[in-house]
């Protein structure tokens, strides 16, 4: 669930699974009253500024903050006033099959910009895109999905940082295939050929040349491939926005979603919708009439 330009909260439905992700983006104006949910909410701003308010206190909000409100706990969120707050929220609704119910979930716990912020934003990406596509199996991948997000709390909570995976006991080349392959599932990560050449271990000339070589293209236009053809799904199959539909397919701003969208279609994302999905170049090709040859009689 997506609001664009929201001037009050979104309303949480939750499905059987019991997880629902949203993705809000208030405006000048935005009033959200004190309340106290049933259900875990986790939340993660990543554009403007403001104020969670719990207890009498105003505990600062910025892009990259991890934020769980237990369940019962009386909250509310103010916004600057020159920087509306753009947020993701995770909500887990406590008959969820997930360990919500544990002692480090029932606190309150901000962490403010933690290392790990990047993937968890990667992970709520995902699940906002499981749940828009609503695929068979989607519940499943949203519960796991869940399980991993809380985790990186509660290990926060507890004082350890995430592991992150290594596959430098691999030949070079067998790394940048397996990162390829996954790179059709990863490309709304926040993500650049640096790092990824970094997490290989490799430099980024000796990645470059072994990604093209196996893909045939460069990683920048790989990348963008996947991301132009999530947002041409959602821009047909959905009502979202497109600075809704641009966060989600992994473009840190509208400006770049709408000049590479631009450059791909000739045209912006919102006229594209509105043509039916047809391409600008391939409205402007002239037609060719065919006229009937003229024989001497």
């Amino acid at each position: 669930m997506f609001s664009s330009r929201a001037l009050r909260p979104v309303a949480v439905t939750f499905p059987a699974h019991g997880i629902f992700v949203l993705e809000s983006h208030h405006t000048r104006g935005f009033r959200m009253p004190p309340v106290r949910h049933d259900f875990l909410k986790v939340i993660q701003p990543f554009a403007g500024g403001g104020w969670l308010v719990r207890k009498g206190l105003r505990v600062p909000l910025q892009p990259g903050d991890v934020v769980l409100v237990p369940a019962g706990e009386r909250h509310h969120i103010e916004d600057s006033g020159t920087r509306p707050l753009s947020l993701y929220a995770l909500c887990v609704a406590p008959a969820a099959p997930t360990p919500v119910t544990g002692g480090v979930f029932r606190a309150y716990r901000h962490f403010p910009s933690p290392p790990w912020g990047p993937e968890f934003r990667g992970l709520i990406r995902h699940l906002l895109h499981e749940q828009t596509l609503g695929r068979p199996g989607s519940d499943l991948m949203m519960l796991g999905l869940t399980w991993q997000a809380l985790g990186h709390i509660a290990r926060a909570a507890s004082g350890r940082q995430p592991l992150r995976g290594e596959r430098t006991h691999l030949p070079a080349q067998a790394r940048v295939a397996a990162y390829a392959a996954e790179l059709s599932r990863t490309f709304y990560h926040r993500q650049s050929v640096d790092a990824a050449a970094a997490a290989l271990g490799l430099s980024r000339r000796h990645f470059t040349q072994l990604f093209r070589g196996i893909t045939g293209e460069s990683w920048l236009e790989r990348l963008r491939l996947y991301r132009l053809a999530h947002a041409r799904r959602l821009l047909r199959e959905t009502g979202r926005s497109a600075t809704s539909i641009g966060y989600e397919c992994g473009f840190e701003d509208i400006t770049t979603f709408y000049r590479t969208f631009k450059a791909a279609e000739g045209t912006s994302p919102l006229a594209w919708r509105n043509s039916g999905g047809v391409s600008a170049r391939l409205r402007r090709r002239p037609h060719r009439q065919k006229t009937a040859s003229s024989t001497p009689n």
